[in-house]
């Protein structure tokens, strides 16, 4: 059996499973027992983008800031991954306005994802952390199942100026990405970002069909809110 961290009150911390939430300092700790008799700590955390939390370790295992975790071994430098310079800005705010993302997050000038996203990586190669899709999505330790439910968790995200913020908040690991990008910037780069994912789903939903492992798309669908359900439904259709 895992032994669970030990936290200390001044701690900073994070929450593998909401990164959105940021940096959290533990504020005060206390000493708790579970059923099975394992021994745990019940945490009161402020989160930088959250507020006030009460953590239970033995449920929620938190990561100290700056602590090493587990990944995947390292994927190949390949063109798409490979860093690349800063996103850039439109030469022209006419060229900027040109395209308004749809409540889906897709190019809204009647492409089907080019435009403005070809100008920016013409040759789709380059790499970028706002929208290098998240190391879980395509996890090879991961079973197709779990790779599956950990994109159609993405969907929350959206243009909406709250999602979007926790969206770039997750990408970047940043508490508060504005630091280093503008909102216009955010924005522009979103609609890339679902561009991948939608095409991520789609393949890992193929990959499912050909194995026929119908009941993981059954159960994939249940209690997904609307836009994860509806991106679901899209896929298996195609």
């Amino acid at each position: 059996m895992t032994t669970p961290i030990r936290f200390a009150q001044g701690d900073t911390v994070r929450h593998p499973k909401r990164p959105e939430w940021g940096v959290g300092t533990v504020r005060s700790i206390q000493a708790i027992a579970q059923p099975d008799g394992t021994r745990a700590q019940r945490l009161t955390v402020d989160f930088a983008n959250q507020g006030r939390k009460n953590i239970n370790t033995a449920i929620a295992p938190l990561i100290r800031e700056g602590e090493a975790k587990p990944v995947a071994p390292a994927k190949p430098k390949t063109r798409r991954n490979t860093p690349q310079p800063p996103l850039p800005q439109p030469k022209t705010a006419k060229a900027a306005a040109s395209v308004t993302p749809n409540g889906d997050g897709s190019a809204g000038n009647g492409s089907s994802g080019s435009g403005w996203l070809d100008a920016m990586d013409p040759d789709g190669a380059k790499s970028n952390e706002l929208w290098d899709l998240p190391d879980e999505l395509s996890d090879p330790f991961a079973s197709l199942p779990e790779r599956l439910a950990a994109t159609l968790k993405t969907y929350r995200f959206s243009t909406e100026p709250r999602a979007l913020m926790d969206w770039a908040v997750v990408q970047t690991g940043l508490n508060d990405p504005l630091s280093k990008y503008t909102r216009s910037e955010l924005e522009q780069a979103f609609p890339r970002y679902v561009r991948d994912r939608d095409a991520h789903l789609k393949d890992l939903v193929r990959q499912l069909k050909r194995e026929n492992n119908f009941a993981a798309l059954k159960d994939a669908g249940r209690g997904l809110f609307p836009a994860a359900q509806s991106a679901l439904d899209k896929a298996i259709r195609n």
